[in-house]
C-alpha cells in the first residue's frame, strides 16, 4: 500500500502538488486522469523518491519515502518513462533485464521473469531481439516494465 499524507511540491512560484493526501491499495489498479500540467508526473515522480516533496509523508507498505530507504524500495516498484528510456544500443530484452542483471539475478530467474512480464503485457516474446527503433512506441513502453525482483528479496 502507498499512503500520501499532505504532500507539497513547488518549483519556484509554480505549485506543482498541494496538499495531496491518498491511499492506494496493494493490489489494485490506480489510474491518475487529468490535463497536461496538473502534477501527475510530479506525482510518480515523488512516490518512488525521484522528487523530494517540500513537506508532508509518503509511505511505501509503512516505510517512509526518504534518502535512506528509497533505493531499497526502488527495487520493488515499477516505473515506466513516458517518452524514451530503451537504451538504443540494447535489444528490448537486454533493456528488459538491465536491472535484474545489476542486482546480481541468476539467468533462469531473469528469463522465467521476463516471461512472466511479457504474458501480463501482451508482449511478443518473438520480439525481444529488436531494438528500440523497430518497435512500435507501445511496445517501447511495454519494455519499459521494471523486472521487479523475485520474493527472495
Amino acid at each position: 500500500m502507498i499512503v500520501l499524507t499532505d504532500v507539497r511540491k513547488s518549483y519556484g512560484p509554480v505549485v506543482a502538488l498541494d496538499g495531496v493526501s491518498a491511499r492506494f491499495e496493494s493490489g489494485r489498479t490506480t489510474v491518475l486522469i487529468g490535463p497536461s500540467g496538473c502534477g501527475k508526473s510530479t506525482l510518480l515522480r515523488t512516490l518512488i523518491g525521484l522528487v523530494e516533496p517540500d513537506s508532508g509523508e509518503v509511505r511505501i507498505h509503512d516505510t517512509v519515502v526518504a534518502e535512506g530507504t528509497v533505493r531499497s524500495l526502488r527495487h520493488r516498484i515499477g516505473y515506466v518513462i513516458q517518452h524514451g528510456g530503451l537504451f538504443p544500443h540494447l535489444t528490448a530484452e537486454q533493456n528488459v533485464s538491465l536491472a535484474a542483471r545489476h542486482l546480481g539475478w541468476k539467468r533462469e530467474e531473469i528469463r522465467t521473469r521476463i516471461e512472466e512480464v511479457c504474458g501480463l503485457v501482451r508482449y511478443p516474446i518473438d520480439r525481444l531481439g529488436a531494438w528500440p527503433g523497430e518497435l512500435s512506441g507501445g511496445q517501447r513502453q511495454s519494455c519499459l516494465l521494471y523486472t521487479s525482483p523475485s520474493p527472495r528479496d
